[in-house]
């Protein structure tokens, strides 16, 4: 696979977020019931989230952090995204979107899907990220969204970049989370090109095992798959916005019930905090220089 380097074993913390994981079992526990878009459990998940965003001070972009949505593969029904904003200390009007989907397959048959890692994993990743960043202001705006109904069709991030509220003339890049829990290697996948400045950065990032991946075949479903298009960042691609997506592979538990935080180690995915944020500092350093991969 051209631009992946071999994995190296470094010497890692054995200290706990405490947050990031109980952000985790929160948004993976049975009061959360699976987080499928219109349910009572997606309710639980996006009153938690709105509380965790005021917690962390992000400021609001509009009346409320909840920001509903409406599509016709919803029916009736409307998605809440949730959405938060931290002011950039250099240029407040460029904007750098980060966005986790908090949804996820709900219950079916009397059994919960639980979504430990697709993608409770990926907004507690985004809301640790987010309180980094209240204590080390970032150069450029930053809008903070749990996207809703990605599972549906990326929906949430279609309606985002739809809505009033953004501007796409001032959004320079978004950095997608998605599965950052199970996985001992994160893909990662850019606009940026492989021989910019950005991708030498992300090789410099020791405290993971970071793969420049495209696309696979999975061994668990057998089909191949695009990471280009695997997630929210797709939508921000198709507007010709530059990406980075951030995530792991697909797992034995992938989309099934098995998808428990009990099966996520805390001290890994502590570690990966260090990761995430490192990943924002390139981006924030190298936003002049993206070029856009065809």
């Amino acid at each position: 696979m051209r631009g992946q380097r071999p994995c190296e074993i470094y010497e890692l913390s054995n200290e706990i977020n405490v947050q990031l994981i109980s952000d985790l079992k929160v948004l993976s526990s049975s009061d959360a019931q699976g987080r499928r878009t219109a349910t009572l459990g997606s309710v639980f998940s996006y009153q938690y989230l709105v509380k965790r965003f005021k917690g962390i001070g992000l400021e609001k972009i509009a009346p409320s952090y909840l920001v509903p949505f409406t599509h016709k593969r919803l029916g009736s029904k409307q998605g809440k995204n949730i959405i938060g904003r931290i002011n950039g200390r250099i240029n407040d009007q460029r904007v750098i979107v980060v966005t986790a989907h908090y949804d996820h397959l709900g219950k079916r048959g009397g059994n919960i899907y639980y979504g430990a890692d697709d993608n409770a994993s990926g907004v507690a990743m985004m809301l640790a990220l987010a309180q980094h960043l209240m204590s080390y202001p970032p150069k450029y705006t930053v809008l903070f969204v749990a996207t809703d109904a990605e599972e549906k069709g990326l929906l949430g991030s279609q309606a985002l970049l739809k809505s009033p509220l953004v501007s796409l003339d001032d959004i320079v890049f978004n950095i997608n989370l998605d599965m950052l829990g199970r996985a001992n290697k994160l893909y990662y996948y850019s606009s940026k090109s492989r021989s910019d400045i950005f991708h030498q950065g992300m090789a410099n990032i020791k405290q993971t095992c970071l793969v420049n991946r495209r696309s696979h075949r999975s061994p668990f479903t057998g089909g191949m798959i695009d990471y280009k298009k695997a997630s929210d960042h797709w939508s921000f691609a198709q507007q010709g916005i530059d990406f980075l997506f951030v995530g792991g592979g697909l797992h034995a538990d992938y989309h099934r019930v098995g998808d428990r935080a009990d099966r996520i180690s805390a001290t890994k995915f502590s570690n990966r905090v260090a990761v995430v944020t490192q990943m924002f500092n390139l981006v924030q350093d190298n936003i002049s220089e993206s070029v856009v991969i065809n």
